[in-house]
């Protein structure tokens, strides 16, 4: 539409500027009808590159004022305000048809750019959300690297008892907070070493156990316990 627009205003320069005699036959003699239908093109067409209303006809209308002005200044064409009037009612006659006719376009186009936007915003929470996740299983991800293995797959070889107190551990023993973040309860499985990989442990199945996150958290405490008493359920 602006490459449409800039040639009609070409034309339209162009056109209005030639000597009388060298107006293409159709056009010579321009009237009322003449410039009417010229700056209703010019009206449309103005509107339909983007520019809302008030602008769009005010362009045209000064178009319009300045081509005459430039006529009157050429010598050989003269100045006349009947021409102004019929330019601006023209252009004012696109204007509207432009308006009535590209609103729903421009409602469809709207409806997309709002729709898109609803779409990024989704897209940047997933991000956010997977962000968040892969954070979350970074230290599981270098203790995997490092040939640790899952509480998962402790649990698979030793079942899921703890070692420590003899109890079961509860996978479902968690929940999530107002913020997404996963909080893990006491009686949650996790991999305890029976000798700490500090100390010199293995990642090996006859050094690694399974236990509450609370036996585990314990024994770190006071390696020297001996006695597990059985631990409550967080979230239950």
């Amino acid at each position: 539409m602006r490459v449409l627009l800039a040639l009609a205003v070409v034309g339209t320069i162009v056109v209005s500027l030639l000597p009388p005699d060298e107006i293409p036959g159709p056009l010579s003699g321009w009237d009322w009808l003449m410039h009417g239908l010229g700056y209703a093109l010019l009206g449309f067409l103005t509107v339909a590159s983007g520019l809302r209303w008030p602008m769009a006809w005010g362009c045209a209308l000064a178009l319009g004022v300045l081509i005459e002005i430039a006529q009157g200044a050429v010598g050989y064409r003269s100045f006349e305000v009947r021409d102004i009037v019929a330019d601006g009612v023209g252009a004012g006659v696109g204007v509207l048809v432009a308006t009535r006719t590209l609103a729903p376009v421009w409602r469809h186009q709207a409806d997309v750019a709002q729709q898109a936007k609803r779409e990024g915003r989704r897209d940047r929470d997933a991000q956010r959300e997977q962000r968040r996740l892969d954070r979350a299983m970074k230290p599981a991800k270098v203790a995997a690297k490092r040939g640790a293995p899952t509480w998962q797959q402790v649990a698979q070889r030793q079942g899921t008892k703890c070692w420590l107190c003899g109890t079961r551990t509860y996978a479902e023993d968690r929940q999530r907070d107002a913020s997404g973040r996963e909080q893990l309860g006491r009686t949650f499985p996790c991999v305890d070493y029976v000798i700490a990989v500090e100390a010199g442990g293995t990642h090996e199945d006859h050094n690694v156990r399974l236990a509450h996150r609370h036996c585990a958290a314990a024994r770190r405490a006071n390696p020297a316990l001996a006695k597990f008493g059985r631990p409550p359920r967080t979230y239950s």
